[in-house]
């Protein structure tokens, strides 16, 4: 039982250090934080001596704010990610402005979105026209001139 109330910055490195080589192991990003948490506190304990339990204490709590703050960024990343249009780059074009670069007839035409082109369906396009994407149908995006 001696060898709890001596913790010190030792203890606390290589606790730190095999969380973070848990992290290597373990697929997530949930134990870099305990070990980050680790980490800070073998440098607090390296200035300020501090008991077993309050340690302790401010371990879990610097490692549950550390991963709470980092859950909630990767939701809000999440939430912005262009996963949700993976696959359908036409969903992804949808509110985007080009210029017609070919006339196709019956009211198609080619349309350049940045460096890349793609037919266009719309009504009186004219070459040159500026056009905003407003659905998608297969891979012919529906536009109205602006």
């Amino acid at each position: 039982m001696a060898w709890f109330a001596d913790w010190g910055v030792v203890h606390w490195l290589v606790l730190a250090f095999l969380l973070l080589i848990l992290e290597i192991i373990v697929p997530g990003i949930f134990f870099l934080w305990w070990g980050i948490a680790g980490l800070i506190i073998a440098a607090i304990t390296y200035f300020v001596p501090l008991s077993l339990v309050v340690s302790v204490v401010l371990f879990a709590v610097i490692a549950i704010i550390a991963s709470i703050v980092w859950w909630r960024y990767q939701v809000s990343k999440n939430q912005h990610d262009d996963s949700t249009t993976l696959n359908q780059r036409g969903l992804a074009m949808l509110g985007q402005q080009g210029r017609v670069t070919a006339i196709l007839g019956n009211n198609t035409a080619r349309a350049a979105f940045g460096d890349t082109t793609w037919r266009i369906e719309g009504s009186d396009l004219q070459l040159n026209d500026q056009v905003e994407v407003v659905s998608v149908r297969g891979i012919t995006l529906l536009v109205r001139k602006l």
